[in-house]
């Protein structure tokens, strides 16, 4: 019986991770699939619902704006709050509320999500993109991480290593989460990206956007790009180069686009 349930635990892992793959022939991507799929079993002895998340995601963003940088009243806002508008209505997890912020860095163009719904977008990046479509590719990726509850496993994360630790489960939801910035210092793994990528494509196009020019969007980011096999190992983001030919195949194959 032994056998037979531990050969059923691998044949289904290894489907999940066929599907889940981007390039099933990249060995590194093949070892962060199987880790993924771990991951998430053990995860799920720390479940937590959507008003859990979105107490969570609301004290962290209290952090965010002590960080001092978080813009009260942006020209663009509105700009970002209708293309969030357009796309939050098909998203699968209806239970959280989503809101964008626009970060005072004309710098660095990025832009993350929290558990909870809290999106977060730098001047920079809606400088450096060149249509509403990429932008929205932008936001519609950052919706897919929450959606796909890749933000809040974070936070699951966290608590499985206290627990570990002390063997406690902390009721203070600030004490559980820890700090902000150990949050944002582990950027969502590279197999998290590629999902990310896919779910936001389809979100784009559901809401009306054409999301291929979210390959535009990796053509430019690839030229700012070395690439050598140690840093492919330990970068937190696939290079763009392989999530543009990742999205491009999907646009193509699922989507029909």
């Amino acid at each position: 019986m032994y056998k037979f349930f531990l050969l059923n635990s691998l044949m289904l892992l290894w489907s999940i991770t066929a599907i889940a793959q981007c390039n099933p022939e990249d060995w590194i991507e093949w070892g962060y699939d199987w880790g993924k799929v771990i991951e998430k079993e053990a995860l799920k002895l720390f479940p937590l619902s959507e008003a859990d998340e979105e107490i969570i995601g609301d004290s962290l963003h209290l952090q965010m704006i002590a960080k001092g940088n978080v813009a009260k009243n942006h020209p663009q806002k509105a700009t970002l709050q209708r293309i969030l508008r357009k796309i939050t209505p098909h998203v699968k997890r209806k239970g959280i509320q989503y809101e964008i912020h626009i970060l005072e860095d004309k710098k660095v163009p990025n832009a993350f999500s929290l558990a909870g719904g809290h999106i977060y977008v730098t001047e920079k990046m809606i400088d450096w993109v060149d249509s509403v479509n990429e932008l929205a590719f932008v936001i519609a990726h950052e919706v897919g991480h929450i959606d796909g509850k890749h933000s809040i496993a974070k936070v699951q994360k966290l608590l499985l290593s206290e627990t570990a630790l002390s063997h406690k489960y902390g009721k203070e939801y600030a004490q559980m989460v820890g700090s902000l910035g150990l949050l944002l210092s582990s950027p969502m793994g590279q197999i998290d990206e590629y999902e990310a990528d896919r779910l936001g494509a389809s979100l784009a196009v559901k809401a009306g956007f054409n999301p291929r020019d979210g390959l535009n969007f990796f053509e430019r980011m690839s030229k700012k790009e070395s690439k050598n096999i140690i840093e492919r190992i330990v970068r937190t983001h696939p290079y763009s180069s392989a999530r543009h030919n990742c999205l491009d195949e999907y646009l193509r194959v699922d989507l029909k686009k």
